[in-house]
């Protein structure tokens, strides 16, 4: 080759590199259009007449926005993305932990797929597995990716659809979630903020305070029929104060008898 051929190829290359930085710059300015637009819609936005009914949810979903798919999983979530006519926008499923880290790390590739294919707006649909999507949707929401759920059940019928398989894949239950959503067939999950959110947690954990105690007297109502059967006729209650004194000085039926009326009155 010679001295001309290969400065021809050097400007050709040198080209070639500012047209890509240039195309990563415009890139980086649409992502930057693309957040000061965002806006996470709630249940208290969309419904009407005190519901969310199936054509909001599909007027919901226009033209210009990006639809992503996630499969949640205990430490490691995947993703995929479409548009509103069922194309896939990804060419494969995106890995995150479930970190704050893993959060902004997904945010920033849907941001980048919503940038390349001129969308405005970013709705992310999941299933509500546990309580492992607590954290995603709550980071979500409060940077401006309006989060929904679908019906677990609505995921599982929907496999065979798509491959005649049932086979569980991290991988391809992002894309049904994600067509679920396209199609309207999804809800709006309700995450109380501020006080309301401290509200709940407290009634949840009171309920559970509950439903232990009550497991643990009849645990207690077992044991007391197989080896202290008078226990009831003797005492009344289970949990009465005197009783509790009387079984702090023995809890055996031998033992109480030989403490007599006058050992019990001292008590």
């Amino acid at each position: 080759m010679n001295v001309k051929a290969r400065r021809t190829k050097k400007q050709v290359n040198v080209e070639n590199q500012a047209i890509m930085l240039l195309s990563k710059e415009e890139l980086d300015r649409k992502i930057e259009v693309i957040k000061k637009e965002l806006r996470s819609y709630t249940w208290r936005d969309l419904e009407t007449n005190g519901k969310f009914a199936k054509n909001d949810k599909l007027s919901f979903i226009t033209d210009d926005m990006l639809i992503a798919g996630c499969d949640i999983g205990s430490e490691t979530h995947y993703i995929r993305a479409i548009d509103v006519r069922g194309r896939e926008l990804s060419s494969g499923a995106f890995e995150f932990s479930n970190t704050s880290e893993g959060f902004a790390n997904a945010k920033a590739w849907v941001l980048a797929l919503a940038a390349k294919n001129d969308k405005k707006q970013i709705v992310l649909g999941l299933e509500p597995t546990g309580h492992y999507w607590f954290a995603l949707a709550a980071w979500m929401i409060s940077n401006g990716i309006s989060v929904v759920q679908v019906d677990p059940y609505a995921v599982k019928q929907s496999k065979e659809i798509e491959d005649n398989s049932q086979l569980k894949d991290d991988r391809k239950d992002p894309k049904l979630i994600a067509n679920l959503v396209k199609d309207g067939k999804y809800g709006m999950p309700y995450l109380p903020e501020k006080v309301y959110a401290d509200m709940r947690r407290l009634s949840m954990f009171r309920a559970q305070l509950t439903e232990d105690r009550i497991r643990n007297i009849n645990r207690l109502h077992r044991k007391l029929k197989i080896y202290f059967q008078e226990y009831m006729d003797a005492f009344g209650k289970i949990d009465g104060a005197f009783t509790l004194e009387v079984l702090k000085v023995s809890a055996i039926p031998l033992d109480i008898t030989a403490l007599g009326a006058e050992g019990i009155k001292n008590i």
